[in-house]
């Protein structure tokens, strides 16, 4: 992201103004000054917006990170019964998520883990199409929400820096066309979310439980890129009779000796990876609702 900042003649700033042979000293000092703003505007005024951008979701998201070790694989029994719910969940999506060489042999790996999850989504607030039902004790049935909310949020993702990178690394690929393919806003609106099903380029749909579907980063055949391995855990929990909540997890995993740190393992890739997701959680919300929901 660039700025580009131009003035004309007439332009007057509020720390100096034209030089006078009494006054060069201080307009000498006011030109520096406009020229060291000048030059720090294109980082100062992108970290200004990232920082605005992370407060403003942080209203509607709730991150967290881990990383084991030093954190354990499983996260600790906690004190409450809606989060000992929570955590059960948790512990299944580790059999599905985690391959069992790594859960096997957790003291060879590090994995790294970030979990982006919404605030709670009222279902009187999602699209009609996706509830059926009447709206009784159960807060009718959702059917459609889960394809809709993962279709959002791979089409904001295709337009972010780091896919449009990643469509151009494809070039060394046999079928490019195909791959490229994956990035586009049709195949993705159109995308059921299958078993087998390729988006993104490098994300290959690995199987779904109720409203999840988990991805393995999987790159095709002759991909020349960088190689992670990894895996997506997206989609919503029921909350109560009422409401949804939507979840982005990414788990990352290497082993110990002769692998490089994931993104998620340095503070500033996790910063910026925790920002990504949440945003893309947002779009996701904003594709399958009416209207604005209320932050708490």
């Amino acid at each position: 992201m660039g700025f580009s900042i131009s003035f004309s003649s007439a332009t007057r700033f509020p720390f100096g103004g034209p030089a006078t042979g009494t006054s060069a000293a201080t307009t000498t000092t006011t030109t520096t000054t406009l020229r060291v703003l000048l030059a720090l505007a294109p980082v100062a005024l992108p970290t200004a917006y990232l920082l605005f951008l992370k407060r403003s979701l942080a209203k509607r998201t709730v991150a967290s990170a881990r990383i084991s070790p030093p954190d354990p694989l499983v996260a600790p029994a906690p004190s409450t019964s809606t989060s000992t719910s929570q955590t059960a969940d948790d512990d299944d999506d580790d059999e599905i998520v985690l391959p069992s060489h790594v859960r096997g042999a957790p003291e060879l790996f590090v994995v790294a883990r970030e979990k982006v999850v919404s605030e709670v989504v009222p279902i009187a607030v999602l699209r009609p199409e996706f509830v059926r039902g009447d709206g009784d004790a159960d807060g009718g049935e959702l059917s459609g929400l889960l394809e809709a909310y993962l279709s959002a949020t791979m089409q904001a993702f295709a337009w972010t820096p780091q896919a449009l990178l990643m469509a151009r690394m494809g070039g060394s690929l046999r079928d490019l066309e195909a791959y490229r393919r994956t990035f586009d806003e049709g195949y993705l609106s159109e995308c059921g979310f299958e078993e087998g099903d390729r988006v993104c380029g490098v994300y290959v749909v690995r199987g779904r439980r109720g409203g999840r579907v988990v991805l393995d980063l999987s790159p095709p055949s002759g991909w020349k890129g960088p190689v992670v391995t990894g895996a997506l855990n997206v989609g919503f929990d029921r909350e109560g009779e009422d409401g949804v909540r939507f979840v982005n997890e990414t788990i990352m995993w290497r082993r110990k000796e002769g692998e490089k740190p994931t993104l998620l393992e340095g503070k500033v890739g996790r910063w910026l990876h925790t920002l990504m997701a949440s945003w893309l959680v947002v779009k996701g919300i904003e594709a399958v609702t009416i209207g604005k929901v209320k932050s708490s």
